[in-house]
């Protein structure tokens, strides 16, 4: 009885020396809080540190890395080089599996809660007919006009119609990059045209995947089988190790896959919630939105646990397949916000629509 005097004692000690203790009020729910917080934070330290560290873990398997592309802004904000990680995926599959298989509902949470920067390319522009001129804001590639033929022909050394059909392949490239929609603003716009920004921004990289097929089988079939070997990391000796290594990395556990994209549809609801305090009617709009979401993570979580083709021409179809089901999850998702944003006032609108990163 003395030793739990003791503790008693040392825990009201502890509780009173806390700032929010001293300025709160002494109430039986507070002294009573004051007293069972030194416990409450312990314990709950170790459930949540466990936790979290299984759900960092996970996450970890399946978050892509962002780095600048050598084409420059090359998909929607959210996911500013797509179009480069369809392309790598199609020839050096080792080197991108892991980010572009670990797209998916995150591209539509971060579009939605403006988790991404607008690109901003201003170029001088005449504006009208007496020769004044104005800064405007235009889509512009940044290139490396080389990329990816110049890495291919440091890969393999090409004969001149080997060359010619690269060359072809590489101009293809360099058109579909510039026709993709990036959209470019001096400020965020509201959150229906960033989702609909996403949705034809990921319709137009789909459009250059298909558009890059033909030119890519074209250089493909003029290449000799080892070349074929050599491009593709799989040497004469090493086929069946490299392309088991490939799809390890892309054969990540389903759990991952899965928490991966519900963790995003959950952070993206509640970072609404947060921001627009929804009233009932609103909530109820919020919850059917909520339950969208929620399928269309389940829908995405496919993608990342999708074996690696062996062949190039079947990883770009793969590549396109995945962009689609991306938009097709966003276009769903962006009926059902529409519906819920129509019911905001223009203040909550106004705390929605703001960015962050």
């Amino acid at each position: 009885m003395r030793g739990c005097a003791i503790i008693v004692a040392t825990v009201v000690s502890v509780g009173l020396a806390q700032p929010e203790v001293a300025q709160a009020q002494f109430s039986p729910e507070g002294v009573l809080n004051s007293l069972t917080r030194p416990f409450r934070d312990m314990f709950g330290h170790v459930r949540h540190s466990r936790r979290g560290h299984a759900r960092r873990a996970a996450r970890a398997q399946v978050m892509p890395e962002d780095k600048p592309s050598p084409l420059g802004d090359v998909g929607p904000p959210a996911w500013s080089n797509a179009y480069e990680e369809m392309l790598g995926f199609v020839f050096w599959q080792t080197d991108y599996v892991k980010a572009l298989h670990g797209r998916g509902f995150s591209v539509i949470a971060d579009t939605i809660t403006g988790r991404f920067q607008m690109p901003r390319t201003p170029v001088r522009s005449a504006t009208n007919g007496d020769g004044a001129t104005g800064d405007s804001c235009k889509t512009a590639v940044n290139t490396q006009d080389n990329w990816p033929s110049a890495r291919v022909e440091q890969t393999l050394k090409l004969s001149d119609e080997q060359r010619t059909a690269l060359d072809r392949l590489q101009a293809a490239i360099l058109q579909s990059a510039k026709s993709i929609e990036v959209g470019c603003r001096s400020d965020m716009p509201p959150t229906p045209e960033r989702l609909k920004l996403l949705v034809k921004s990921l319709w137009s990289v789909r459009d250059a995947g298909i558009f890059d097929r033909a030119p890519l089988d074209g250089f493909y079939e003029t290449l000799t089988q080892a070349q074929k070997d050599e491009l593709t990391k799989r040497g004469p000796q090493e086929a069946n190790t490299s392309a088991k290594k490939a799809n390890d990395r892309a054969n990540r556990p389903p759990e991952a896959c899965a928490l991966q994209n519900t963790e995003s549809a959950e952070r993206m609801i509640k970072t609404i919630r947060k921001r627009v305090r929804p009233n009932k009617e609103q909530a109820e709009s919020l919850e059917a939105l909520h339950k969208t979401s929620t399928g269309m993570a389940k829908l995405l979580s496919a993608s990342c646990m999708q074996a690696v083709p062996a062949d190039p021409l079947d990883r770009l179809d793969a590549g396109i397949n995945q962009v689609t089901t991306i938009n097709y999850a966003a276009t769903t998702v962006e009926i059902a916000f529409n519906d819920f944003y129509a019911k905001l006032d223009s203040r909550q609108k106004a705390r929605l629509d703001s960015a962050t990163r």
